[in-house]
């Protein structure tokens, strides 16, 4: 048996950032950081976009090796194809998750942090001390981890949580399957991203191109299933990009699950945190997550460190982790999930009117407000969500 203060399960950004910040603010502790893969980092399962102003909370993007391409323009497409060039500047960059979560992992390491790869957690239970027992599996041994605090942030599988006795369910109509090539040889703007709705093109999500380089992307799409018409989401692309790219040669392929629902009712009990996706902590309209699991993953180890140096670890002050988390991002998902609802509603023809006036604002002033102000007067059934996001 080994005994650690914090166990965090999984080595995303929620997980690397919150043993990190455990460390950095309790040093004596002894934390260890788990990743079943063998490498941190690898599979991708992400279209790897993040925005400028979260990153750089945590890190300085400006030629770090783990950026692929800064992106100063978002591209929207209309269901009828027609662009909308929006006015943004610094809108974010596109990573190379390989070397970011890399990157992250190791500067746990440099802390302190024990990082062990090819290491799966495959359940736990608390001890008569009230600690919780991890069984760990590694080189096709198992041992049992004994700690006072389990942090976990793994993924939309979310083990720990169930493990622990949290509610991680998902309503099917919240779970997004998505599908994404890399795609060489295409013509895009390699400074801009595009962001492509409409129901026959991905029902209940959205397509992407998030370019990596000149004439290199990721191209995918997200759809929920039941909204589709039997269909998955790779057939979905498939048909998205020969019309869009006949030409292209796919270098690269990964599909997975989204989570476009909000923020699990609890995050926290007796000795366990969760964070990033497991606990839901994604932007619903977006299906953004990257700095929302690097922001939740700080809460965690920022409260894990306290609680251990304070002697509680019960749920009733780890309890506080849920509500910064709730006055941080939380409360704003759940604005974003109520306008996701009711964009769901509206059909095609709607935004392909709407793209057509938009094109009239003369293109500095295209700002994302100005779009959606003219949303408002075109269809007086989203001011009532309006109201509810900005009141």
């Amino acid at each position: 048996m080994r005994d650690t203060d914090v166990l965090v399960i999984g080595a995303g950004p929620a997980g690397a950032v919150a043993a990190w910040e455990a460390k950095r603010a309790a040093p004596e502790l002894d934390v260890a950081l788990l990743e079943r893969d063998r490498a941190v980092g690898a599979p991708v399962r992400c279209a790897e976009g993040v925005g400028d102003a979260g990153l750089r909370e945590f890190a300085d993007p400006d030629g770090a090796p783990w950026v692929a391409r800064k992106i100063s323009r978002v591209i929207f497409l209309a269901p009828d194809d027609t662009e909308v060039k929006v006015a943004e500047r610094d809108v974010g960059w596109i990573l190379d998750r390989t070397r970011f979560d890399a990157w992250l992992a190791a500067q746990a390491g440099a802390a302190g942090v024990a990082v062990l790869v090819g290491t799966e957690a495959a359940g736990m239970d608390r001890d008569a001390t009230g600690r919780w027992r991890v069984c760990v599996r590694s080189n096709g041994a198992e041992e049992i981890w004994r700690t006072r605090i389990v942090i976990g942030a793994d993924g939309v599988e979310a083990m720990v949580g169930r493990w622990a006795g949290l509610d991680t369910r998902v309503p099917a109509r919240d779970m997004e399957s998505c599908a994404q090539y890399v795609l060489q040889g295409i013509d895009c703007d390699p400074d801009a991203i595009y962001l492509q709705f409409g129901r026959r093109i991905a029902p209940g999500g959205y397509a992407w191109v998030f370019p990596k380089g000149p004439g290199i992307a990721n191209v995918g799409l997200g759809l929920v299933a039941l909204k589709a018409d039997g269909r998955n989401a790779r057939q979905y692309l498939d048909d998205w990009i020969a019309r869009r790219y006949p030409r292209c040669a796919k270098t690269g392929y990964t599909v997975g699950g989204v989570i476009v629902h909000t923020t699990i009712k609890a995050t926290y009990g007796d000795g366990v945190l969760v964070a990033g996706d497991a606990a839901h902590m994604i932007n619903p309209l977006s299906g953004g997550g990257i700095v929302n699991a690097m922001k939740a993953g700080r809460l965690a180890g920022e409260t894990a460190a306290a609680a251990l140096r304070a002697g509680d670890t019960g749920a009733r002050r780890l309890a506080s982790y849920h509500a910064a988390w709730m006055a941080l991002l939380g409360e704003d998902h759940l604005r974003y999930y109520r306008i996701k609802q009711a964009l769901e509603e509206l059909e095609d023809q709607f935004f392909n009117s709407l793209a057509r006036t938009v094109n009239a604002i003369p293109q500095p002033k295209r700002t994302l407000g100005r779009i959606f102000a003219h949303a408002l007067i075109k269809h007086p059934q989203l001011i009532p969500v309006a109201a509810r996001f900005f009141l």
